[in-house]
């Protein structure tokens, strides 16, 4: 076999499904993954749509997707077998990093000054085999399920944003209810948080949280709030001052702006949602920000690796994210997954690269 098939970015907003895409051989100290499954994420969306804010980002000709789970086929040279077996069911960091900037000099991989992306800026996991780093890789239980295995990133950058600060015990915010923002609800609810608010301005996202509450009989333990009807007055309200800790999530300007007034004084609010702009006008910055004495963090990623051990510990211990996965597709259906999941349809789509397992 000297040739798989992938989706390929070949200009903004351009992609195909190529079945001649060249099978990629490891390098030095990097592993060959055959993939088992990947998941589609919003990034994905923002590409395949043309969206300009990505072009920066991306460099094409290139083999998408950045979300996925696989088994260990071929070793470069360097790579020690003992280590990395063949056959070993693995998922991977798919942040390169330089490991010479200031913040991998300190252990903050990261944030890597120059990192690149495998499935934005190097070729991905939306293909039947992908080639990463070796130091990447991360092992995965036999128990995992693939479609669970396959939205890992995603997990991570929820556990990574709910773990930031502690939230055990404390009032939690989340802005936004999208596919992190759920992951981050079930993250918050099973390390301890004493009551969550979730928000979100749309009607299907505040369906979903309002059935999730449900099902997981969590009504005294979290509260939904349509963000359209004064959101902060009523998180203030409910909590007598306002949240211990906001997760922004939307990205919006008047998201991040309502997590900063909804938070109580020397409360934390965690930042991972990307505004569109370059710019986030702050209202009452002194009053809400300041004078309240807030700390402000950012989120980027996972990092590497204590999210992943986090996350793979609460897995084990029995936190459950499989139903969030809502369509499984072969990939040939990507562009039926990526319409869908952009639409809102689907919480989180998983493909199968070579065959459902």
């Amino acid at each position: 076999m000297t040739s798989m098939k992938g989706v390929q970015l070949t200009s903004p907003g351009q992609y195909r499904l190529r079945t001649d895409l060249p099978m990629p051989e490891p390098g030095l100290k990097e592993v060959r993954l055959r993939v088992a499954a990947s998941g589609i994420c919003g990034t994905d969306v923002h590409i395949c749509s043309g969206d300009p804010s990505m072009n920066g980002l991306i460099a094409p000709p290139v083999t998408l997707g950045h979300e996925f789970c696989g088994f260990v086929d071929k070793l470069g040279p360097g790579v020690d077998e003992k280590k990395l077996p063949l056959g070993t069911y693995v998922s991977a960091e798919m942040h390169e990093i330089c490991g010479v900037c200031p913040a991998c000099r300190t252990g903050a991989f990261h944030a890597c000054a120059t990192a690149r992306i495998r499935g934005i800026n190097l070729n991905g996991a939306f293909a039947e085999y992908v080639v990463v780093s070796a130091g990447n890789v991360v092992p995965l239980p036999q128990n995992l399920p693939v479609q669970v295995g396959a939205i890992l990133d995603p997990l991570g950058n929820a556990v990574h944003t709910v773990m930031k600060t502690d939230v055990k015990d404390r009032t939690v915010a989340i802005i936004g209810y999208g596919p992190i923002g759920a992951f981050c609800g079930e993250v918050a609810t099973f390390v301890g948080a004493s009551h969550i608010f979730i928000l979100d301005v749309a009607d299907l996202p505040l369906q979903r949280a309002r059935e999730w509450v449900t099902r997981r009989s969590l009504k005294d333990k979290v509260t939904v709030v349509d963000a359209r009807l004064k959101p902060v007055e009523t998180v203030v309200d409910a909590t007598k001052g306002g949240v211990d800790v906001a997760l922004e999530i939307s990205g919006h300007p008047t998201g991040i702006n309502n997590a900063i007034a909804m938070t109580r004084p020397a409360g934390h609010v965690v930042n991972l949602g990307l505004p569109k702009a370059d710019t986030v006008g702050i209202e009452k910055f002194s009053k809400n920000f300041i004078f309240k004495g807030l700390t402000m963090h950012a989120v980027i990623g996972r990092e590497m690796f204590k999210t992943w051990d986090q996350m793979l510990e609460l897995l084990k211990k029995g936190m459950d994210i499989s139903h969030f996965v809502t369509a499984e597709m072969p990939l040939e259906q990507f562009g039926v997954g990526v319409d869908r999941f952009g639409q809102g349809l689907e919480q989180k789509v998983v493909l199968y690269p070579n065959g459902r397992p």
